[in-house]
């Protein structure tokens, strides 16, 4: 395991999420159980998982969103659905915060759960 999904993980677990790591084509994904609260999804519990294109966190943010049951953002871009060797389905989208991540006054898993993964539900 390296450095990044570990401390990834650590602060997920700081901020109290129970979380657990599996291997996927995205690389190690860090999964969470996440109660949606904006958009058409509000108050639903899905499985979410986090990963990277690149090493570095937290200069360098998580660029995969999994999701499990699959959910269609309707953005396009890479999206990759799966099945985990258990039976369970998922979508890898390419959801990089690219465009707000140096604009956080804090680049940590509080803030990219705050700003960048409400915003992606915010739009289903």
């Amino acid at each position: 395991m390296s450095g990044h999904v570990d401390k990834v993980q650590l602060e997920l677990e700081e901020l109290g999420y129970k979380t657990s790591l599996r291997d996927s084509q995205q690389g190690t994904v860090v999964e969470i159980d996440y109660q949606v609260d904006v958009g058409t999804h509000k108050g639903k519990t899905f499985r979410l998982g986090i990963s990277f294109q690149e090493t570095g966190y937290p200069e360098y943010p998580p660029h995969w969103i999994h999701v499990s049951p699959p959910v269609d953002d309707g953005l396009g871009g890479v999206v990759q659905p799966y099945t985990t060797t258990d039976g369970q389905e998922w979508v890898a989208m390419s959801r990089p915060p690219s465009d707000i991540w140096d604009k956080l006054p804090a680049k940590n898993m509080k803030n990219y759960l705050l700003e960048h993964v409400r915003r992606f539900w915010s739009r289903l």
